[in-house]
């Protein structure tokens, strides 16, 4: 189980240590949409394989094998595509993967039942298994919604197909029952894996009331504190004088318990605690949302790992902690869109004056070189962010070698340097 940790609260009085369970990336890599679709695709690829051996079968028992070119050079275009698609799962391909998919489907059943026509007569699951492929695509949606209308659309072009087929052969219309099955199985599958992702999100805390709760609970103890030292100061002390003081006291005893008493009765004594400072409120929001947004990420299909030094509290101003999150953000997000890998790492790297993100990468990569200048992208998203508050961005890539993003941000104060390693502590040295 990953956890996220941090300080939150005054230094001077006790310390709350505020832990989110976040999920494991194994629950998380088969709820992702990524994954879910990349499922779809090679269920559909799965199919296409399958439906060679029964169209050779059924051919031979027919002695029909001269009319196997057309129909398996079509299965063949179909592998090929599912392929493209599963190296590329974009909506653009998945378009297009429907459009060429269904005319190779077409042109299959055409084929088949021009040289074979008594093939429409019987069972259609030697004419339809090219269509199932068409209804397992697997497209990176955010909802169950999203990905039960992509499976819907394949069902639509499957039985468009079906249609044409029979009117172009003059053949009774007969879909056959596989692809509506598809259909159907998809619809519960998809709404079973987004009804497990929703549990599991609404298990992880809200991380803005979790710190605004502990702030609440620092400001009662310290009003605690502060009414127990009044108490004792005040009323206690006053007692004892009362006490041990002669039967009339002078003017300076009565002046002290009358000043006593208008301290009690006036707000001035509690008014400070209204307010509870919190040292690294800067360096919370950014732990916080970086949290956040590595969820956020992993369910969309890309799994950050965060590391780096511990016990650092650094203060940031308001400025460079929103353009730090949002190059962190668009550095994600490039990775995601582009970089063809499923995985990123966050080294945090702490120094003397500022701190420092290395985002990392093993995808397909670029050529720094050939990004025309005019394109505003990282330039703009990053490394111009950056420079505005004082901070800098460099980008490291090459084709196949992935992508190393370094984010470097001011700090405004180090209130704690970061812990030192573990060989390096006091309590590990030798005790010889």
């Amino acid at each position: 189980m990953a956890r996220v940790s941090g300080w939150i609260g005054p230094r001077t009085s006790k310390l709350f240590r505020v832990r989110a369970t976040l999920l494991p990336r194994e629950v998380a890599a088969r709820v992702i949409t990524g994954s879910t679709a990349r499922v779809a695709w090679s269920a559909g690829a799965l199919m296409v394989v399958l439906a060679i051996p029964v169209l050779v079968e059924n051919l031979l028992m027919k002695d029909a094998l001269d009319a196997i070119p057309v129909p398996l050079a079509m299965l063949f275009v179909m592998l090929a595509l599912i392929a493209v698609a599963l190296r590329w799962t974009t909506t653009a391909v998945t378009v297009a993967y429907l459009v060429i998919a269904g005319a190779a489907a077409l042109v299959y059943e055409v084929s088949l039942l021009q040289n074979i026509p008594s093939m429409g007569d019987g069972p259609a699951f030697v004419l339809n298994r090219p269509t199932l492929a068409l209804v397992t695509i697997g497209v990176v949606t955010t909802s169950a919604a999203g990905s039960i209308l992509w499976a819907a659309t394949g069902f639509a072009v499957a039985t468009a197909v079906s249609v044409l087929s029979a009117i172009i052969t003059g053949t009774p219309f007969n879909p056959g029952w596989g692809p509506a099955m598809i259909l159907a199985l998809s619809a519960v599958l998809y709404s079973t894996l987004f009804a497990i992702q929703a549990r599991q999100r609404r298990r992880l805390p809200g991380f803005e009331e979790l710190e605004a709760a502990t702030l609440r609970r620092s400001a009662s103890a310290n009003l605690a504190q502060r009414s127990t030292a009044l108490v004792h100061d005040t009323v206690l002390n006053d007692l004892t004088v009362v006490m041990n003081g002669p039967d009339v006291l002078d003017e300076r005893a009565r002046n002290r318990l009358t000043d006593d008493l208008e301290t009690l009765e006036g707000p001035d004594w509690a008014r400070t605690t209204q307010t509870v400072a919190v040292h690294d409120e800067a360096q919370a929001r950014i732990r916080n949302a970086l949290t956040e947004m590595t969820s956020e990420f992993r369910w969309r299909g890309l799994n950050v790992g965060v590391t780096g030094a511990r016990g650092a509290i650094y203060s940031y101003s308001p400025e460079v902690a929103d353009a730090l999150l949002g190059a962190i953000r668009a550095a994600l997000e490039n990775i995601l869109r582009h970089s063809g890998t499923n995985s990123a790492d966050i080294e945090v790297v702490y120094r003397a004056s500022d701190v420092t993100f290395i985002i990392t990468d093993q995808g397909r990569g670029f050529d720094t070189s050939a990004v025309d200048p005019a394109r505003l992208g990282v330039r703009g998203s990053i490394v111009a962010r950056m420079t505005a508050v004082g901070g800098s961005a460099r980008i490291w890539s090459s084709p196949g070698s992935g992508t190393t993003v370094l984010i470097t941000a001011p700090v405004f104060e180090v209130l704690a340097p970061p812990d030192p390693p573990d060989h390096q502590r006091g309590d590990h040295a030798d005790p010889s």
